[in-house]
């Protein structure tokens, strides 16, 4: 009985080996198991490739023709060509979240007749069609959240009437009377729509559910809304003779009634061609000619239209306000900035590139008297409700003056690391767990490049030092990151000490925690890779004299992992350091020096 038990296990294997062969992609793997239908003896394979750095689907070939679900989430597959999945016949689970497919070819799903989960969220699918979703006649359940479109395209699901689990929730969802015909479809479909499915627009429908609303909600009267009304730059430009300045509007593209135009002081713009290309619009007889090039309007991925004004040879008839122009059926909207063309004999503060610890800055031509703003040259962590930007101020003069940076990450991956842990409240509690990390930092000292790199270690240090003599496992873990940071570049160091004397403080604490650990004992002996350290405490009433001892000698590989374990100051140090209480007299000069003999 026990030999046909192993045989029934060893054929299983085998079984399982051949309808799940070794895949190309090693970040893939297969599994396969039998029907428990009795009816149906067949095989059922699963492949998952999550998070696999995919840039395209896999090739049908190279997936048994059993597989029954495919895992595909999680990677950066851009688009599905036609017939991206044909030959898997046996497909009934699609999962295609989490990627960044912004393109889907008609008839992308042919073959998959047997599919009945298909989830593409969070991509960027903006343009929908019917002809995408062709031979899903057994599809029950579709997720389309977290994409990018607006409205949905009427008949969208005419390839899918076993369709009964719906969701479409998106940031842009635009409910009125381009959905009319979705209320209709999924009541007499008996399709559940999910109730994360809500409105965004327009602001008299915004967060009810979609499943909720009435057909006489959703019309297109009332004034036009625009998920997106952006013109770049937005804000007023200060700009030079003879510069060139690009201006981008971008609309939602809620229909196709949307159109873009421009006007510069409520004058329409319009563009001078010849032969496709934007020629000189001439503006007097003595300045040079400007050019003003709109380009024709682009449609991105069905859901917002975009236009851009090209300013080159800028003059004074420059100046004024340029206005971007939304006209649609439903209504106009319109976005403008001011443009200030600056006269030749202005002063002004040239253009000018800053490294700093905070990254990279590169400061435009800045008219005099006036502020220049630019965004951090590192995104901060987390999100913010408002841009991060570092500003610097041109004066009357002409030249640069104040600047602050203070908003902006550092550049740096251990300075920005160390100054987060100093934002971590430091108590008796959390000391211990902020000490470790910090020694995790400091044990790469050697790479360390800034000068803030050693004050924000010593800032720290002094903080942790206060709570040593409640918390006594401070105490060697601060003296291992003071003997950590004596492994930082000599010149990063001299500029940490001169800027803010980082290294006597760091000293000082050294001192402090010898100094607590002499009130528990009468001895303290601690000896790291950069740093040796005794401490003893002497008494007035029996004057005596100090010996000590120092030998430097050269790191030296543990012989075996006895010798390893067995002293740290014999094998791992630079240091051996010893001091002793004695009379200044032979004997005791004698002991020293045989001790010193030991040591070698």
């Amino acid at each position: 009985m026990r030999l046909l038990l192993v045989l029934a296990l060893l054929c299983t294997a085998l079984a399982g080996s051949r309808y799940c062969p070794e895949l190309m992609i090693d970040s893939c793997h297969c599994t396969s198991e039998r029907s428990k239908e009795f009816s149906r003896q067949r095989v059922r394979v699963k492949v998952v490739c999550d998070d696999a750095d995919l840039m395209e689907s896999m090739q049908p070939s190279t997936l048994p023709n059993t597989t029954v679900s495919l895992i595909l989430s999680n990677n950066k597959i851009s688009l599905l060509q036609n017939n991206s999945f044909l030959g898997l016949r046996a497909l009934e689970k699609l999962d295609l979240r989490n990627n960044l497919i912004s393109s889907i070819f008609p008839g992308a799903f042919r073959g998959l007749t047997a599919l009945r989960r298909l989830d593409l969220s969070s991509n960027r699918i903006g343009c929908l069609s019917s002809d995408m979703f062709l031979d899903l006649g057994r599809l029950t359940k579709l997720n389309l959240s977290g994409n990018i479109f607006s409205t949905l395209p009427e008949g969208l699901f005419t390839h899918m009437p076993s369709l009964r689990a719906l969701s479409v929730a998106t940031d842009y969802l635009f409910c009125d009377c381009q959905l009319l015909w979705l209320l209709s479809w999924f009541r007499s479909q008996s399709v559940r729509v999910g109730n994360e499915s809500v409105c965004v627009y327009p602001a008299r429908l915004h967060g009810l559910e979609l499943s909720s609303l009435q057909e006489q909600q959703l019309n297109c009267e009332g004034p036009l809304e625009l998920p997106v009304l952006q013109l770049i730059p937005s804000q007023r430009q200060l700009v030079f003779g003879g510069d060139r300045l690009p201006l981008q509007c971008t609309a939602s593209y809620l229909d196709p009634s949307i159109t873009l135009s421009w006007s510069h002081q409520h004058s329409p713009v319009h563009t001078l061609r010849h032969g496709g290309v934007c020629v000189e619009e001439s503006t007097t007889h003595t300045l040079p000619d400007r050019r003003v090039c709109v380009e024709e309007s682009i449609i991105h991925d069905c859901c917002l239209v975009t236009s851009e004004l090209i300013l080159t040879n800028i003059d004074a008839s420059a100046s004024g306000i340029w206005q971007c122009h939304v006209s649609s059926s439903r209504g106009n909207s319109s976005i403008g900035m001011e443009i200030v063309v600056v006269e030749a004999t202005a002063l002004y503060c040239s253009a000018e590139r800053v490294s700093s610890s905070k990254g990279d800055f590169r400061w435009p031509k800045t008219l005099a008297g006036f502020m220049a703003f630019l965004p951090c040259a590192v995104p901060s962590s987390g999100s913010a409700p408002q841009e991060k930007r570092a500003w610097r101020r041109c004066d009357r003069m002409g030249r640069w003056a104040e600047h602050d940076y203070n908003q902006c990450s550092y550049a740096n991956e251990f300075t920005r690391s160390l100054h987060e842990l100093t934002q971590t409240p430091v108590n008796v509690s959390s000391c211990v767990s902020v000490a470790q990390q910090l020694s995790a930092v400091t044990s790469r000292a050697a790479q360390f490049e800034d000068m803030m790199d050693v004050i924000f270690v010593t800032h720290l240090v002094e903080r942790l030092t206060r709570l040593v003599d409640h918390v006594t496992q401070l105490s060697d873990l601060l003296l291992d990151v003071a003997s950590d940071v004596m492994m930082v570049e000599e010149h990063v160091l001299w500029m940490a000490q001169n800027e803010a004397r980082a290294c006597t403080r760091i000293v000082q604490c050294v001192e402090r925690i010898a100094d607590l650990a002499l009130h528990n004992s009468s001895v303290l002996s601690k000896v790291s890779v950069n740093i040796a350290l005794e401490a003893l405490l002497l008494r007035p009433a029996s004057p005596v004299s100090l010996l000590c001892s120092v030998l430097q000698r050269p790191l030296l590989p543990p012989v075996s992992a006895t010798a390893h374990t067995h002293s740290k100051t014999q094998h791992n140090t630079l240091l051996n350091f010893r001091c002793h209480t004695a009379n200044v007299s032979g004997p005791a000069v004698g002991q020293l020096n045989q001790e010193f003999k030991q040591l070698l």
